[in-house]
């Protein structure tokens, strides 16, 4: 049997070692000259392993066991970042303590999980606010406006447009819990899985439209028509939606698309004239956060790294003009950190034509069952990606799941000898 694979991120490179290892013809088609699609590990400084930085996904959390898998898989490590991801200082506007945020988040999360996925985190902020306003045991609105601020980011989508339950889950946690990255750059995860599959990627091919009937499915590149038992798509939900099909993809599958939020982020890397210690802090009125963290050699990186997430956060920052405007609030919300303005690295998603988004999120509008039609197969065509991956969806871990599961389903549907195995 033959299988290609489109994208060589972590949902396409897992899917392509698990069918690899079946003994399946398999071939994964990438349109870049790297392999990790969104996940793109960077040295600030080059040759200054000190400096690696993560222009994409970042951070290993809590219930990560199959990203961490293939960390020993691959013979790689994990590095603490002493800071947490989950704790942020949060600055500007109203004062309120971490203390308070963390207290006031637990009464969002216990809201929405008695509310329908169709009321928006603004909704449930609405009505905490007029149940329990005000202070002696009511919850403060700096303290909401901080949690608003934060699932906004986390989620790289309007407060008013995300379900209600973008307030709960790994991501949306607000206890101390330990933070990691992979020890040398994340994306050490998918050159250590296409380095096992070797000639089996093949960059800096694009897929342009694909074609499916009962007998095969066959991509279209730049170089012709690449035919095989199955196709798998694990583009970003921005790509694999407008990628042209024919015959069309069924109603379902395009209006569980149509729902699913395009989250949209930006990152800034600025590097310190002076050291600094491990510390995260959250830009309330801005919508971003920033943070100092230690690497693999358990000394603090002389970098500081700035996560911006919702269009109009990053309107607000003036990102596609530039780092300019972000740098001149970094400096204010921090005073303590000395920035070297000229060493700077702004990355952004919107404009890559190979990602067009930051990751997906669940809005109000969307249904239950979203992620099971956007993950089910069509004909010979499978898809795969953290947009298929329910309550992973998002993360580095619901990608490398997806992928997983949709070599599983591939081998289910067709063995390694063709249809159904014949």
């Amino acid at each position: 049997m033959r299988v290609i694979i489109v994208g060589a991120g972590f949902a396409g490179l897992s899917a392509a070692w698990v069918l690899a290892d079946a003994g399946v013809d398999v071939t994964v088609l990438e349109a870049r000259d790297r392999v990790g699609g969104r996940v793109w590990s960077w040295e600030l400084v080059p040759g200054d392993k000190g400096t690696v930085i993560e222009r994409g996904a970042e951070f290993v959390l809590d219930g990560y066991e199959h990203l961490t898998t293939w960390v020993g898989r691959l013979g790689l490590e994990l590095a603490n970042t002493t800071m947490s991801y989950y704790v942020r200082e949060p600055r500007g506007g109203v004062p309120v303590t971490v203390a308070e945020v963390a207290a006031t988040a637990a009464i969002l999360a216990d809201a929405a999980a008695l509310a329908p996925s169709s009321v928006s985190v603004a909704g449930i902020a609405q009505q905490v606010l007029a149940t329990q306003p005000g202070s002696g045991g009511g919850v403060s609105r700096a303290a909401v406006e901080a949690i608003l601020t934060r699932i906004s980011i986390s989620w790289a989508a309007e407060v008013t447009e995300l379900s209600c339950r973008a307030l709960q889950g790994t991501a949306s946690a607000f206890e101390p819990n330990p933070t990691y990255r992979v020890a040398g750059g994340n994306q050490g995860i998918a050159h250590g899985i296409a380095a096992h599959l070797g000639n089996r990627v093949r960059l800096g091919c694009p897929v342009r439209r694909l074609t499916h009937d009962e007998g095969s499915a066959t991509v279209w590149t730049d170089d012709g028509a690449e035919r095989a038992d199955a196709v798998i798509v694990t583009l970003p939900l921005a790509c694999s939606s407008s990628m042209p099909v024919e015959p069309a993809l069924p109603a379902w599958k395009v209006e569980a698309w149509s729902r699913t939020g395009l989250g949209q982020a930006a990152k800034l890397h600025v590097m310190l004239t002076q050291p600094a210690t491990a510390s995260a802090v959250l830009s309330v009125p801005d919508g971003y956060w920033t943070w100092v963290a230690t690497d693999a050699s358990g000394v603090t990186q002389p970098i500081a790294h700035c996560f911006a997430g919702s269009m109009p956060a990053l309107d607000r920052l003036g990102v596609m003009s530039g780092p300019g405007d972000w740098l001149a609030r970094l400096a204010d919300l921090r005073p303590e950190i000395s920035l070297d303005v000229d060493r700077v690295l702004l990355s952004t998603w919107a404009d890559d034509p190979w990602a067009g988004m930051a990751y997906s999120a669940e809005r109000s509008v969307s249904r239950e069952d979203d992620p099971d039609l956007m993950a089910a197969p069509v004909g010979r065509l499978h898809f795969a990606g953290e947009h298929t991956a329910g309550p992973w969806s998002g993360l580095m871990e619901g990608a490398l799941r997806s992928g997983e599961r949709v070599a599983q389903e591939v081998l289910a549907t067709w063995g390694s000898r063709g249809p159904q195995g014949q």
